[in-house]
Order: C-alpha cells, then structure tokens, then sequence
C-alpha cells in the first residue's frame, strides 16, 4: 500500500461489498420461485373450484325456482278445473199448528207465509234451494238465477227462479199452484206447464187442469185468510185444512163463490152464519 493513499473507510467496505452482492443469485431463489408457482397454480385451481360450485349452486336455484313456478302454476289450474263442491246447510224444518200462521225467512231472502196446520223443510246449497211442502204457503222468491228454487210436494215439483206463487198442497187433497207474479214451471210424473201471471192449474191425478182465476182465490195472513171470489167448495176445503172445521154444503158448492175474510179465532157456527148470509143458502157446522 502506498502510504500516499488515502486511509480505507468503512463506507468504502460496505460499497464493496453491496457492488459483489448485487449480481449474486442464492440458490433459494429458484426454490422460491418453485413454490410461488405451485402456490399460484392451487390457488388458481381452489378459484375454479369455487367458481364451479358457484355457478352450479346458481343454476340448482333456477332450476328449483323454475321448477316451483310450474308446480303452482298446475296446481292453479287443477284447482280451479276441479268440480266445485257446494256448500251444503243443514235441513230445516217449520211447522204451525191448527188456527196458526206465520212468516218464515229463508237464508237466500226469500219469504214464506205458511198456513195452519202446515210444513215446510228446506236445504240450501250454493246451485241449489230445495223445499218441501205440506200443507199451504205463499212464496215470494229472491232472485238467483244460479241457483233455482225448487218447491216439492208429494206429486208435484214447482221450479222458479225469482217469483211469487202460492202451492195449495194437503194431504187427501190436490195440489193446487197459482202464480201472483212472474214465472214458475210446473210439473208432475207425466206433464209439465208453465204459468205466467194470474194462472194456475190444479193437479188431478196425472193430469194437470187449468185453474182459472183473475186473481188469487185465497191469501193468508197471520191472523185470518181472506178470500177473493174463490168457490165454496175451496173455501169450506180450506177451512177444514186449516182449523179442522167441518160443514155440511149445498150441492152447487163449486159454483158459488165467496169474496171475504174469515179470522182463525172465529168458531165453526159463526163462519157458517157469515157464509150462509154471504152467499144466501144453508151451511151448517158439523163440528
């Protein structure tokens, strides 16, 4: 060393040393990068995994949700094709006794004045209003055109929609229909007619005979049953259905016709009293 040389510093050492350290590679390196690579390639590979399963759990959803829509979509439709099935109410029966009427109220709104010693029973569904009868009622029938209202007596069937009549129906007795307003189909086991306004029929046997009145013969109220030009022998019949009176008629009962009211309290003796003035012959009470 020339002693003319300036003094090495430790500044120098470290320059010397970082200028030989700078282009040496350890062998680590390719170890490392040895395993970033195989650390990227599995990570990389747990990506696609994931990706995968994403993408299948996604479509299993759609599928499920497809597969739900169509489900409710069938079930729609086979509830709404399946027949409906009507709610059916329990059958009521009313009853009045001898000298007794009264008014009774149907669930749909229609209306019956029943006479003494009479009987209805009624079961209602949604398409359907039967009623049986025995005995004598007035109707007046809430319209409802899909579900007809049907009245049954022991021979004969009156069908309505929405109308007033009256159903004459006692036992040992024949049916007897009168329309007060709209439209009624009558049948029995062998004919059938419709009557209008102010018509009626009588069924005698298998045959259905012309009632010919211009108005109701007979209309009952709570207290008494007025008459409107209605023959004897209807009117002598009523009674004794209705307060089981009994009287002894001329002969020409059916031609004699009586206009009056007649109460459910008034005796058998003091209606044949008012008849035989009424109508200027002889009746007598039996009972």
């Amino acid at each position: 060393m020339n002693p003319q040389d300036p003094k090495p510093t430790p500044q120098d050492d470290f320059s010397d040393i970082w200028d030989l350290a700078k282009n040496y590679i350890p062998s680590e390196v390719e170890q490392n990068d040895a395993s970033w690579n195989a650390f990227q390639s599995k990570l990389n590979a747990q990506q696609t995994t994931r990706t995968k399963t994403t993408t299948l759990s996604i479509t299993y959803r759609r599928i499920l949700s497809y597969a739900a829509v169509i489900a409710l979509f069938l079930l729609s439709g086979y509830m709404y094709f399946q027949p409906e099935v009507p709610t059916k109410l329990a059958k009521v029966t009313e009853t009045t006794t001898q000298g007794q009427a009264r008014e009774v109220f149907l669930p749909d709104g229609s209306a019956v004045m029943l006479s003494a010693n009479s009987e209805i029973s009624y079961s209602f569904t949604e398409s359907k209003r039967t009623i049986e009868l025995h005995g004598h009622a007035r109707f007046e029938v809430a319209r409802n055109e899909n579900a007809p209202f049907t009245v049954s007596t022991p021979t004969t069937t009156v069908t309505v929609l929405g109308t007033g009549f009256d159903i004459d129906a006692y036992p040992n007795s024949n049916v007897k229909v009168f329309v007060n307003h709209g439209k009624v189909k009558v049948e029995n086991a062998s004919q059938e007619a419709i009557l209008t306004q102010n018509q009626g029929v009588i069924v005698q046997e298998n045959d259905l005979v012309a009632w010919n009145h211009q108005t109701n013969p007979i209309e009952v109220h709570n207290g008494y049953i007025k008459f409107n030009n209605a023959s004897l022998d209807f009117v002598l019949e009523t009674l004794n259905h209705t307060q089981n009176m009994q009287f002894k008629s001329p002969q020409n009962a059916a031609t004699m016709f009586f206009t009056g009211t007649l109460k459910f309290n008034q005796s058998a003796e003091d209606i044949a009293a008012l008849l035989s003035a009424a109508l200027e012959t002889k009746i007598e009470s039996l009972k």
